[in-house]
């Protein structure tokens, strides 16, 4: 807890920091909205398990969705919620046979920060066609999973060896980019790691060299690392309310041609291109 308690005050700094650095920097004054600056993405994608049952058939299923509302010209605040339902198989050392398996259903809850780099070094561009950024989350991670025995287990094949039930909490980092469609909508790309405080996410925390016939361990108790897992998703993101902060005046020019073309009687439009500083 001391960990996530760490993390967590690391992010809120990143963002105090970046909101006093550059929030003011073309800021049009007026009242304050949670809307303006405001995105929404609803996402879906495959996440990639890696813990004690990894060694084969480790691609599960995940959806969710991403709010994210801009803090400054480089920093943003985050949430997010995702679901779905991961798997893994550990194979027998020695052999090709499948000892154990699992699967189980998911959902995490993060909140967080992302940094955009090409704000940064080029400038506050909205019309840009590709935005990379980075991202820092912390939350937690409900889960209930199910353990089964393989073929070459110490109980039935496909039998129920255990389940584990329970709530932890993660870190997550990762990064993603976002490339511009319309003056609203943008089509968004993001892969995470995340670092779940717990080794149960599989139900597979502790294991013995034998099993009685009632299947209680026997002889000397084993542990593993804490798991971990990466999730990649796709999504759109809709601008729910235009942002305050202004185009460095550099782009003003680019950013009034782009959003024209866009506006223009489909016939009369002239070819696109994305404008990326």
């Amino acid at each position: 807890m001391i960990r996530i308690k760490n993390i967590s005050l690391i992010i809120i700094t990143l963002i105090l920091v970046g909101v006093n650095t550059y929030g003011q920097i073309g800021y049009r004054g007026g009242p304050f909205n949670i809307t303006d600056g405001m995105t929404i993405t609803p996402r879906a994608g495959v996440n990639f398990f890696y813990g004690s049952l990894a060694d084969e058939q480790n691609m599960g299923y995940s959806v969710g969705v991403t709010i994210d509302r801009e803090m400054s010209r480089i920093l943003s605040a985050r949430l997010n919620i995702i679901s779905g339902t991961m798997q893994g198989t550990q194979i027998f050392e020695g052999s090709n046979r499948p000892y154990a398996n699992f699967d189980n259903f998911y959902t995490e809850i993060t909140i967080g920060g992302t940094y955009r780099p090409l704000n940064h070094i080029f400038g506050y561009f909205k019309e840009r066609g590709v935005q990379p950024y980075a991202l820092l989350q912390t939350g937690f991670i409900y889960f209930d999973a199910t353990e089964y025995w393989g073929p070459i287990g110490d109980g039935p094949d496909g039998s129920e060896w255990r389940t584990a039930t329970g709530v932890a909490g993660l870190a997550s980092a990762g990064g993603g980019a976002s490339f511009w469609v319309t003056p609203s909508l943008s089509a968004n790309l993001e892969i995470t790691g995340t670092y779940a405080f717990s080794d149960q996410i599989d139900a597979h925390d502790v294991w013995y060299a034998r099993y009685d016939e009632n299947m209680q361990g026997i002889g000397e108790a084993n542990t593993t690392n804490n798991d971990f897992y990466y999730q990649v998703t796709a999504g759109v993101s809709y601008l729910i309310s235009p942002s305050l902060f202004r185009n460095d005046s550099r782009f003003n020019r680019r950013s009034y041609n782009k959003t024209r073309r866009f506006f223009q009687p489909r016939s009369g439009r002239s070819s696109r291109r994305f404008l990326f500083f």
